[in-house]
């Protein structure tokens, strides 16, 4: 593990813990520095991976401080890895936008409609790298979803579209590439326009094998060897 990884799994495990909570303040970088042995710039760049993934917020004149929403890993059942030593890596969902689009792309031609809602997430993979995920759906059920706030927005959305469309998520079918990362994809997770990254794509299927939902999913370079945990898995 990078020091980089072990200074945001650390910060992790206090908030997991409770030793650091919500709106609770941080330690200033050079005392974090000290107590992590590493530099303050690797403090930084911790700090920045964990604001991006919305574990905590830094205040201008005031300090760096836990989220003001619940802090807990999400049920991301189709992203979960564990690391070289068998521990599996806990998901952190944040969600940064949902936009009503008439845009064309391949969404479109899975879902055959003509409105299409995007919820885009940051996912969190224990801290030590992001995903960046773009979750199509027609516009007719994302309407039927009701009011999505961002605790909603932060969960399982196939089981959301499960429990409150009555539309269980029976098949997925996944794909995996490495290519050019699109421009917004690129952006959120810092990278230069273009870079070269993981792209998977998903296609779920519901009764009748109905299309459902469309999700992309993208990360940049990471060095780790990771285990990917099957569904079914215990």
């Amino acid at each position: 593990m990078t020091k980089l990884s072990s200074v945001s799994d650390a910060i992790i495990r206090h908030i997991e813990s409770g030793s650091l909570r919500e709106g609770d303040r941080l330690p200033s970088e050079g005392e974090l520095a000290a107590s992590h042995g590493v530099s303050v710039g690797t403090i930084q760049k911790a700090l920045a991976r964990l604001v991006h993934s919305g574990l905590i917020t830094r205040e201008q004149g005031r300090g760096t401080f836990v989220s003001g929403t619940r802090v807990v890993p999400a049920d991301v059942r189709y992203l979960r890895f564990r690391d070289a030593d068998g521990n599996e890596l806990p998901s952190y969902v944040h969600g940064r936008s949902v936009r009503r689009m008439k845009r064309k792309g391949p969404w479109s031609e899975f879902l055959n409609g003509d409105g299409f809602v995007r919820i885009e997430r940051i996912i969190s993979v224990g801290g030590r790298f992001d995903l960046y995920s773009e979750f199509w759906l027609r516009e007719e059920q994302f309407v039927g979803l009701g009011s999505l706030d961002n605790e909603a927005l932060d969960k399982n959305l196939r089981e959301l579209i499960g429990q409150r469309l009555s539309l269980p998520t029976l098949r997925v079918d996944q794909w995996i590439r490495f290519g050019a990362l699109p421009p917004t994809a690129a952006r959120e997770l810092g990278l230069e326009a273009d870079a070269p990254g993981f792209i998977m794509e998903l296609r779920g299927y519901t009764l009748r094998d109905l299309p459902l939902y469309y999700q992309s999913v993208y990360s940049g370079p990471f060095s780790e060897r990771l285990v990917v945990v099957r569904e079914n898995a215990a």
